[in-house]
């Protein structure tokens, strides 16, 4: 009898072990320590995108300061041979580890670190050996951003095509928050992975959910609402599995012992 109690004390503060926040929610992730010293807010002010390496630049080229992009006899026929226009002459090309792209007849140039304009002009620039007045567009194709929107295998990556999405309009394209989602506990990773800028936002208020309407998101932002704790579902399927664990370690201890009991003479 001693040792089936002492196997049911056992078994009993492994049930309590296993109640703990991580068994019953191991789908929760970005944890940070007690008091993190979180960034409150984000940027109001949208920042032009720096051009990095990774990037694909959708690029086009005219000659004449664009002229054959304005010189069009109506709106409609405007836009039609425009969009034309802009299939045949975009090309999209990577920039490189090193900083620098390879484009047509001027070679590889380094133009990481510039932003979009800067760039454009150092392009222009660089073109005029060859053309009349050029005029240069560039885009960057790859930008985006990660949502995880809260509970359950919702998250979405979302494709920027501009520096004024806000991070209420980001939640929106993927869908809002879920159901199981914290909209008092909302994060926003920023920069690189290995020591990103955190900050954090409460939407569920209309203050918080004003600001959030006045902060910029940025390319390879990740924004993470923390899911619910307790759900219902999950709970159950814990401990479902917890009960599991118990009855199959009671099972296993009975069988053992008449094992013992049937061994001996």
């Amino acid at each position: 009898m001693r040792k089936l109690s002492t196997l049911l004390s056992a078994i009993i503060l492994i049930g309590i072990l296993a109640s703990s926040c991580r068994i019953f929610n191991p789908s929760v992730m970005l944890r940070a320590k007690k008091n993190f010293p979180y960034t409150m807010g984000a940027d109001t002010v949208p920042e032009d995108h720096t051009i990095q390496p990774g990037d694909i630049l959708a690029f086009r080229l005219y000659s004449n300061q664009g002229f054959k992009i304005i010189d069009l006899t109506s709106i409609e026929e405007a836009n039609r041979i425009q969009a034309n226009q802009n299939a045949r002459n975009t090309f999209t090309y990577l920039v490189e580890p090193d900083s620098s792209v390879n484009l047509p007849i001027i070679g590889r140039v380094k133009i990481a670190g510039m932003n979009l304009v800067v760039a454009e002009e150092f392009l222009e620039e660089k073109y005029s050996n060859y053309y009349n007045d050029p005029f240069v567009v560039l885009e960057v194709r790859n930008r985006r951003i990660v949502v995880f929107p809260g509970q359950g295998g919702d998250a979405r990556v979302i494709d920027i095509t501009n520096e004024y999405v806000t991070i209420i309009e980001a939640l929106a394209m993927a869908g809002g928050l879920s159901e199981g989602g914290k909209a008092h506990r909302i994060k926003v990773l920023r920069g690189s992975l290995d020591n990103p800028t955190i900050y954090k936002l409460d939407l569920s208020t209309t203050q918080g959910l004003a600001e959030a309407n006045m902060y910029y998101v940025k390319a390879n932002d990740i924004i993470y609402v923390e899911p619910s704790y307790f759900a219902g579902r999950q709970i159950l399927q814990t401990t479902s599995q917890v009960l599991s664990l118990v009855s199959s370690s009671i099972l296993t201890y009975f069988l053992i012992l008449q094992l013992q009991n049937s061994a001996t003479p």
